[in-house]
């Protein structure tokens, strides 16, 4: 336990833990992102399905449950 603590307060495991907490963030975003553009589709009806899959697949989909 007393590794981690250290490996965390050294500017090196700062450094990378703020990189994996940039990564979540960016990787959160797009994912957003991109289910939301799902609704710019012209097709109405298009966009209405796709975007209750994706709907779907984030009330449903385990990893998500678990962090949130």
């Amino acid at each position: 336990m007393n590794w981690i603590i250290r490996t965390l307060t050294s500017s090196v495991g700062k450094k990378v833990l703020m990189s994996l907490t940039g990564l979540f963030l960016v990787t959160f975003l797009i994912v957003h992102m991109s289910g939301n553009f799902q609704l710019l589709n012209p097709d109405i009806k298009a966009a209405s399905e796709s975007f209750d899959i994706y709907a779907v697949f984030m009330t449903t989909f385990p990893l998500i449950k678990i962090t949130s």
